[in-house]
């Protein structure tokens, strides 16, 4: 059976005040909200999805004013790490059942909502990996039909769909989402677990200088995910596995204009942590916990039209 991953559902980025990363993510990003806060009894959670172009990342806090949230997944994650970029989601498009198959027989540990644990051999809703199988948390949900309710309230699902205002008009001139980095300890492993499994496609591998690491870039569904392996021991990806371990640890965006992103970006008070002329990498204090970096380069071989061009999946 085929396996086919499509459009990607949401990057989580967790914080511990919804309504200030909201509105950080209206102020910088100018993004299009299409789910408002939203409490979530099963996870104890509250949270919105918002849209950067064809990127959809959902801002989401424990629901601290429920006793229990700090008993949940998510509020376990928070207590122990903090606001960052929490998990990658994605719709399946096709073979949702062969692809909980193929992830039970590689021995991922999978669970449903709430941290309940996947029994039996058909998934029952939103599938979860256990993050240290999988190098981050993935979830992975059963693409909406055309006349399900989050096919209704997401723009990108609807005719005459684009995220070339982001690319156009905005000030930042964001060609795409680039790259979600995850750093990992053995990257040939990550990569060929989401080759594989997941039916990934490679793009590249090289050494990035920028990061001092060894990189390998996979293209799953309308998601790049880059497995960064640090090289230097003092590198700040290396020191954010030291604190963090393997995980979600960044999220690159390509732009037209670096010094046009640069002015936006610090007008906005986004401090840079790096500047080197090709990328910017932002000091997470000042966005939100995450670290954001956003990059006048493509990752070589990457089919996906850029926004300026209408965006939308790659070629099949």
């Amino acid at each position: 059976m085929t396996v086919r991953v499509g459009r990607n559902f949401h990057i989580v980025h967790m914080t511990g005040d919804l309504r200030e990363l909201d509105l950080w993510y209206y102020d910088v990003l100018s993004v299009q909200r299409f789910q408002p806060d939203n409490y979530m009894p099963a996870e104890k959670r509250d949270a919105s999805l918002v849209l950067v172009g064809d990127l959809c990342m959902e801002p989401l806090a424990p629901a601290f004013r429920v006793d229990g949230w700090d008993e949940m997944p998510l509020g376990r994650f928070y207590n122990r790490f903090g606001s960052r970029l929490h998990s990658l989601a994605w719709y399946v498009d096709e073979g949702f059942d062969e692809l909980y198959q193929r992830l039970h027989d590689a021995g991922i540990r999978m669970f449903g909502t709430g941290g309940v644990t996947q029994q039996g051999g058909v998934p029952q809703g939103a599938l979860f990996t256990h993050p240290r199988d999988t190098c981050t948390q993935l979830e992975f949900m059963v693409a909406p039909s055309a006349d399900g309710p989050r096919w209704q309230r997401d723009p990108r699902y609807h005719a005459g769909w684009s995220p070339r205002w982001w690319a156009d008009i905005h000030p930042l001139h964001i060609e795409r989402a680039s790259y979600a980095t995850v750093s990992v300890r053995d990257v040939d492993a990550a990569r060929d677990l989401y080759v594989d499994v997941l039916g990934a496609t490679l793009l590249h591998e090289g050494e990035n200088p920028a990061t001092r690491s060894r990189d390998a870039y996979v293209l799953l569904g309308d998601l790049v995910v880059d497995f960064a392996q640090p090289l230097d021991a003092e590198s700040p990806l290396a020191e954010d596995m030291e604190r963090f371990g393997p995980s979600l640890a960044s999220m690159t965006f390509e732009v037209a204009d670096l010094a046009s992103a640069e002015a936006h970006l610090t007008g906005k008070g986004v401090r840079l942590a790096v500047n080197d002329g090709t990328t910017l990498v932002s000091d997470p204090a000042t966005t939100g916990g995450a670290v954001m970096c956003f990059t006048s380069a493509s990752v070589p071989g990457d089919p996906r039209p850029k926004w300026s061009e209408g965006g939308g999946l790659p070629p099949a």
